[in-house]
Parts: structure tokens; sequence; C-alpha cells
């Protein structure tokens, strides 16, 4: 197996403190390359997974539920969104859409472990970048995507936190000044420039600033796809090429270099055959094409935590 980036960039001699970052060259690293994964073995979907597969669908983080997690098409709470260790002093924010809110399980869980208080910050469809949202379905601007990315960042100023995570899907749309849809170069562009703003914005107010690249997605709805393959997950699983975009990974972690922030890649947290199962033991990794579930994010604490520890400022 393709030995994880942070080993290769260790035995590069490119593992640097985040601080000494801030003038690298995004050419300083080479291009991931395309992952080489085992074969996935076929197997049957178990009893206990096959029980749960009609509520996959609804196996979210706790802000959907608490509407702390803001929908398009609905107000935001008046709720605080605060978790964990409320009486901390230390306080920890994710920030990001409803790829980031996956994290949550597994940050909640860390924020309770460390006895840290964790504020969520997430919209659906308004990635972090500083940039305009464009919804692809309507062909119209969000207008209230940029008031409450606005809204989010002076929330985070305001609590000083010691430590954020950044994350959001590379499936968004954009467009220019003339309102013309990016594609291309020019998304990728617009993208860059708008998520150096937000993180420029955050690093002057946390001690820590991480981003968290995207996760590997699915060409399935799993839950209906394994209800009429509960003899073989094969059929559902999806090709490592197609579930996983190294060239979108490359651009996050020479974009976070540039940055100077810590970039984390759990791509092999997440996928690690080819195809890409849609399993992990009993738990259905996905409850759509794109969102994880709660009960497999959870699990996601252990690795999250272990590449983090060491780098951390204190």
């Amino acid at each position: 197996m393709r030995r994880p980036l942070a080993t290769l960039i260790c035995l590069l001699g490119l593992l640097i403190p985040s601080s000494a970052y801030a003038d690298a060259s995004l050419s300083a690293l080479p291009a991931i390359p395309e992952y080489q994964f085992p074969a996935l073995v076929d197997q049957p979907v178990s009893d206990l997974l096959a029980v749960s597969l009609p509520s996959i669908s609804t196996d979210m983080p706790k802000p959907y539920k608490d509407r702390c997690h803001v929908q398009q098409n609905l107000t935001s709470t008046t709720a605080s969104c605060l978790y964990g260790n409320l009486g901390s002093k230390t306080t920890i924010v994710l920030f990001g859409d409803s790829h980031a809110l996956s994290w949550f399980p597994a940050i909640e869980k860390l924020a309770i472990a460390k006895k840290w208080r964790l504020l969520s910050l997430t919209m659906s469809s308004c990635w972090p970048a500083t940039m305009p949202a464009w919804n692809p379905a309507t062909n119209v601007l969000m207008n209230n995507c940029a008031i409450w990315r606005k809204s989010a960042l002076n929330q985070i100023a305001q609590v000083k936190p010691y430590l954020t995570f950044i994350t959001g899907t590379r499936g968004f749309a954009t467009v220019d000044n003339a309102g013309n849809v990016l594609a291309g170069d020019a998304r990728s562009a617009a993208w860059q420039a708008g998520i150096a703003t937000t993180i420029n914005a955050i690093k002057h107010v946390s001690k820590n600033t991480v981003m968290i690249s995207d996760t590997p997605v699915s060409l399935y709805n799993v839950a209906d796809c394994l209800s009429y393959s509960l003899d073989s997950i094969s059929y559902c699983a999806t090709a490592s090429s197609t579930a996983i975009s190294t060239e979108w990974l490359t651009l996050e972690r020479d974009t976070a270099a540039s940055l100077g922030i810590l970039w984390i890649n759990p791509t092999e947290w997440i996928c690690i055959t080819d195809p890409c199962s849609p399993i992990s033991g009993d738990n259905a990794i996905y409850r759509d094409g794109g969102h994880l579930t709660a009960s497999f994010a959870v699990h996601l604490e252990a690795p999250l935590w272990a590449e983090l520890s060491s780098e951390l400022t204190h």
C-alpha cells in the first residue's frame, strides 16, 4: 500500500513546522499520485447493517436535528451551537459546509475527551472560501451564504479558538464578477483566492488552524443500493479513481502549505480498497453520495487526533 503522505513528506525532508510554510512555493511538493489499493474482497451485507439500512438517510450529526446546521431554506437557529464541555475555557471550532458537518461526530468526541468546548458553524452548500456561492439547481447566487459566512467569521473572532477546523466540498460552483459560471483552472483559482481570504482572517484569531481535505465520494445512494444487493457489497462500491480526486487533494495540500496551516488528508481512513467499500464493519460509510454517516464518522476521531496531536501549538 502507498505510504501515507505525511510519511512521504518526512522522507523527503519536507515536514517542517507550519510557521515555516508562509513563504512555501506551491511547487515544493510533487503532485499526489493516484492511489494504489488492494482489491476489495466482496462480501454480503451483515444482518446488523441490513436491519439499519432504512434509517441510514437519517444517520446525521446533531446539528441537523437542533438546527445549528443552517439549511438553505431555513432561518438560522437562535441556539448557541456549543457542544462538548460548555464550561471549558478552551474553545475549538468546526467551520464549513455540510461536508464539514460530516466531521462533527469525530470532533465532538474529541472535544468531550479533551474537555474542550466545541462551536459548530456550518451551512448547506456554503463553502468556507470567500467567494460567490452559485446554486446550479436554481441558477442563482445564494446571497445568504455570504451573509452567514461573515457572521460565522465574526463569531470565530469573538471566541478566539484554540483550534479551528476548516473543510468543504470540492463540488462547489461559483461565478466571476460578470456572473459567468467558472470551470477548470479558473474555478480552482477562485477557490484558492477565496480560501486564502478566509484562512488569513481565521489565522489572526485562532491559535491553530487546520484544513481537512474533502472526503472520497460514492457514486451510489448506499442505503438504496445495498438494499437491492444484500449479497454483494461490490455492486455498490465506487472505483477509487472516481471517489478520490488527487488533483484536488494536491491543490488543497499546496494551498494549506502556502498559507502556513496544517493540512490533514483523511482519504485512507475512508477508502482502503479499490473499489472503495461502501461499508466499514457494520456501518455504512455514506448516507448519500457525499456525506458520511454519523455512525461511521465518529470512528474517525482516533486517526484525526493521531494526525493532529503532535502538530498543535500549545
